[in-house]
């Protein structure tokens, strides 16, 4: 078999194949859409398509003979997302999130204008603040706070913060709330924030939102790191692509369709 492959497997991982397809695709496909796809012979790809069909995996619709996911693998998604525990998705997000970098890494989530950290996974380089779970710290001047307080609705954003006197704890922290304001929008608009030393002087935190199959975001995460490494090169940038991407997949086992 061509790679090594059984006929099981090579079915298996076809069969596999044809699922994610169909459920990625922007509109149902038909068969001459999945085949054009897919690698696999005309016979062999009816032969799945029926099968999965008749075990309720897809359903087809003779009408206009397309392919939609089935009762039973929705069901299995619906089962998958109920029985997540999101603190463990969270801790083991920031454990990988750890991991890739060596930094430390930290989870949050917004109470009133704070931040109240939920998880934290030491680095073999740690430049945080963040003393030990439940860790308060006011969210105008970190990432994980800038990322929670830019989803909230303006008036909301307004009781919270805007009539309290933001605390300064380096040169770089923002204390006027009309630039706090003007930060949280680009924040939204970018999907990530950045703390660069508004909190701790030569240190930089990036943060992304973690999102609820309801689309809310229920906490953020974080990786922290010396500044010097940070702006050395293309660290920085990398690092931010990182973030996003594991938020994205904690937010992914926590249900949030793409």
């Amino acid at each position: 078999m061509a790679g090594g492959q059984t006929p099981a497997v090579k079915s298996a991982s076809r069969t596999l194949d044809i699922i994610e397809f169909i459920v990625k695709s922007a509109k149902p496909p038909n068969f001459t859409v999945i085949r054009n796809h897919m690698d696999i012979p005309k016979s062999s790809l009816s032969l799945l398509l029926h099968e999965l069909v008749n075990c309720d995996y897809l359903d087809f619709d003779p009408e206009a003979r397309v392919y939609y996911p089935g009762l039973k693998l929705i069901q299995i998604s619906a089962s998958c997302i109920n029985n997540t525990n999101i603190s463990r998705e969270i801790s083991l997000g920031i454990k990988r999130l750890s991991d890739d970098f060596g930094e430390t890494t930290h989870a949050g989530i917004l109470d009133g204008r704070h931040i109240v950290y939920i998880a934290k996974h030491h680095g073999s380089r740690d430049v945080s603040v963040v003393a030990t779970i439940g860790y308060r710290i006011p969210a105008h001047a970190t990432a994980i706070g800038k990322v929670l307080l830019a989803t909230l609705p303006a008036a909301e954003l307004n009781a919270r913060v805007g009539s309290v006197q933001l605390e300064r704890y380096t040169d770089n922290t923002i204390t006027d709330f009309a630039a706090l304001t003007a930060e949280l929008v680009r924040v939204a608009a970018q999907g990530y924030a950045v703390d660069d030393q508004e909190i701790i002087p030569g240190g930089i935190c990036v943060a992304a939102p973690i999102v609820d199959k309801t689309n809310k975001t229920v906490a953020a995460l974080s990786v922290t790191m010396a500044a010097g490494r940070a702006y050395d090169g293309n660290t920085l940038p990398a690092v931010i692509d990182k973030v996003r991407t594991a938020a994205g997949l904690v937010s992914m086992r926590l249900g949030k369709v793409q």
